[in-house]
């Protein structure tokens, strides 16, 4: 006894040519949209100046917190290490010039210190980052 139908033709298909044609353009959709932004590990607010203008990138970025702690590309460095190691960048890239970015909020002599310390370093050149003010 067989209570089974028998199948006639080939039975159930399912096309998924247009399924995976949704999902590449899904795809492709994500991919043009997003946006990749490098987002810095330290948080500063930059000074606005009017006459801020581009600078040409260098080998190393100091950062300056308002809370007065120092960092070089983003590495925690206290005052002795950063002298040395200022003055080891400097001797092998024989490069001469240092971005500063300083918080807004930092100390006038913490500032004025890290510079004293770049320059004893051998740098010649030091800029000092800030934000162009907003469009009115």
């Amino acid at each position: 006894m067989n209570f089974r139908p028998k199948n006639k033709g080939r039975g159930l298909i399912i096309n998924i040519t247009t399924l995976i044609d949704v999902m590449f353009l899904l795809l492709i959709f994500f991919m043009v949209t997003s946006t990749f932004k490098n987002q810095p590990a330290i948080n500063l607010v930059l000074p606005r100046s009017a006459t801020a203008s581009e600078t040409v990138d260098t080998p190393a970025v100091l950062f300056l917190t308002s809370e007065g702690l120092v960092y070089l590309n983003d590495t925690l460095m206290d005052k002795e290490t950063l002298a040395v190691r200022l003055k080891e960048m400097h001797d092998e890239n024989g490069e001469d010039r240092m971005v500063l970015r300083a918080d807004e909020d930092a100390a006038h002599g913490d500032v004025v210190e890290l510079i004293d310390t770049i320059k004893q370093s051998g740098f010649t050149r030091v800029s000092l980052s800030a934000r162009v003010p907003a469009a009115r």
